[in-house]
This record gives C-alpha cells, structure tokens and sequence, in this order.
C-alpha cells in the first residue's frame, strides 16, 4: 500500500538545456493529441534547446519543469503576450503534460508556480488561448482561479479545419508594497 510518505515526490525548477529531449516529447505528445497546441508540427529538439536557452536568458519569460523520480513529466512557461508598449506586464501561459501524468495534479502545481512567479515578477495578468474543445484544459484553468473572456470562432488552423478557441484570462493579485 502507498502511503502519502512513500510517494514519489513531484518537484518544479526552472528548465535546463538538458531537459530538452523530455520537453519535446512532452509537447510534441500534444501536437498528436491536437488539443493541447495550435502547433500542427513535432518540434525538433534543436528548437526545443533554443527556447530552453532562451528562457534561461530571460528572466520575465521563465520556463519550468516537473519531474518525479528525474522523469520530466510537464512544462510550463510565461511567453510574452504581445510585444507592443503598454503589454509588458501581461504574460501568456504555455502548459503541457506527458500523458500518463494527466489527471494527477501536475498541471494544477505547474500552473500555480506560474502564478506565484507571474507575482513575483510583477505580472498583472496572465492570458491563456485554448482549443474550445479541450475541456481538461478549461477545467485546470477554472479549478485554477482562471476565467473565461470569450471564444474566436473559427480562429486556429489545423490542416484544413478551422476550430474555435477560448479566451482565459488570470488577474495576477497585486503584491501589496505597503508592508
């Protein structure tokens, strides 16, 4: 019988260049799931290595890892939004789990070291876009403090079908300067 001290331990740290392989996997599982991306591509690991470097150079766009036992089994990440004036304090969440570890609760911790670092970095609000068919998806933003904007109709591509998207949004709470 397992018990709660016998467990493997799921832990979250920033992403390194020697997870690359891992995370690829992970999103590219989603890319053949079609729900969890607009991507329609498996992405190589040379790309994955890039955008891992790349947040490790960037301290307002972070990328973490889970893991259990050394396995990764999901990415977050905080990606820019929108890169006019006026955005910069709004960030976009990117949230993949390896399938055999849906439904555990890794999403809900992957997505909560999001918003504490989304806080802690000074975010005011985070927005997610989701395939309005993946309701795993939308049920991890609700149970997750998200709300739902809007949905475009229409609006991502995948091979030839376009499929609506839903709008989420995360108001980031102010950390009060006055303590």
């Amino acid at each position: 019988m397992s018990t709660a001290e016998k467990r493997p331990r799921l832990t979250i740290r920033q992403a390194q260049e020697t997870d690359a392989a891992a995370v690829r996997e992970i999103f590219n599982e989603a890319v053949e799931d079609r729900l969890g991306t607009f991507d329609a591509l498996p992405r190589s690991l040379q790309e994955q290595r890039r955008l891992i470097v790349a947040a490790g150079q960037d301290v307002r766009h972070p990328m973490f890892v889970a893991e259990v036992r050394n396995w990764a089994c999901g990415v977050v990440a905080i990606e820019p939004h929108d890169e006019r004036r006026g955005f910069e304090d709004l960030g976009e969440i990117e949230i993949f789990v390896r399938r055999s570890f849906r439904s555990y609760g890794v999403g809900r911790q992957l997505m909560r070291v999001a918003q504490t670092e989304a806080a802690r970095l000074g975010y005011r609000k985070l927005v997610g876009y989701v395939l309005a068919d993946n309701h795993d998806s939308l049920r991890l933003c609700a149970a997750t403090g998200w709300r739902v904007v809007g949905t475009h109709e229409q609006h991502a591509r995948h091979g030839n079908r376009l499929r609506d998207v839903t709008v989420v949004e995360y108001v980031v709470p102010s950390v009060s300067l006055a303590q």
